[in-house]
């Protein structure tokens, strides 16, 4: 059996019926020049490969807002409130420095991500739904601002009132006093 497999692959064999049995097969030009334009393919896609590769690696700035990035989208597991980035347990700085050595051993983004993902179930995702919008820091204050005029216009209301309320109101029997400031 041993001898039939190696027939099969032996140049000589089946595809060469002239060829003596474990003989080499004889280089003709054509054949020397396919398989020194083959060689030669091999290598510059080797080359190529190489300069892609280095061209495909990332620098430390890319690295630290990749970083960045991930430590953003993964809640802190002790209390799934804040982002690993800003929360300080231990938990927390501790994913952030695994976070920062599987992205410079090059694990890309979804793979980090599914590596929490199996340890603390999804909920340790950040849910961008539930990321408030660019106007939510604003409400506060434009609310603060119009309790602040709102109280304004309703004390000046209130002073008015006292005033008009404290003139004594003729009484229907009691003489109309005329005005003297009017030049008629």
């Amino acid at each position: 059996m041993a001898a039939e497999q190696r027939r099969s692959w032996v140049p000589g064999g089946e595809g060469n019926p002239g060829a003596r049995p474990g003989s080499r097969p004889k280089l003709t030009g054509s054949t020397w020049e396919c398989f020194r334009a083959a060689t030669n393919t091999v290598l510059l896609g080797m080359a190529l490969g190489g300069v892609f590769a280095l061209q495909a690696a990332e620098t430390p700035d890319e690295q630290k807002a990749r970083v960045q990035r991930i430590e953003d989208a993964v809640l802190a597991p002790c209390c799934y409130t804040e982002p690993v980035s800003r929360h300080q347990s231990e938990v927390a700085v501790k994913m952030r420095i695994e976070i920062a050595k599987w992205v410079a051993a090059g694990r890309t983004d979804r793979e980090i991500l599914d590596t929490y993902v199996k340890q603390y179930g999804s909920k340790v995702l950040v849910d961008p739904r539930t990321i408030p919008g660019w106007w939510t820091a604003w409400v506060p204050w434009v609310t603060a601002i119009l309790a602040i005029l709102l109280g304004f216009w309703l004390l000046r209301r209130w002073r008015a009132k006292p005033l008009s309320a404290a003139l004594p109101s003729p009484s229907p029997g009691a003489a109309v006093l005329p005005d003297l400031d009017d030049e008629e």
